[in-house]
């Protein structure tokens, strides 16, 4: 898939007290995620938001990714935003 980007589509959100991130989990279509990359969030009120992804997680179903960004983006990413990195 050279060239298609990213896109997650955020099923869940969840924090950990004394981590500094917030955990975004959903279903990834395309290309991998890295740690480092730069992703744009767009929210249901179309107000989209560059961060950088912090960590990752691979779950074990297809598909089903978990990232790791900035604690203070909590209330931009709400279930079904869409997050994005551009190939």
């Amino acid at each position: 898939m050279t060239g298609s980007g990213s896109r997650l589509t955020v099923e869940r959100v969840d924090t950990v007290s004394r981590r500094p991130w917030i955990f975004v989990t959903g279903r990834l279509e395309g290309e991998s995620l890295r740690i480092g990359d730069t992703v744009t969030i767009s929210s249901a009120d179309q107000s989209a938001i560059s961060t950088t992804v912090r960590s990752i997680e691979i779950h074990s179903a297809p598909g089903q990714t978990t990232i790791a960004i900035d604690a203070s983006l909590k209330p931009t990413v709400q279930v079904g935003a869409a997050i994005c990195r551009s190939p």
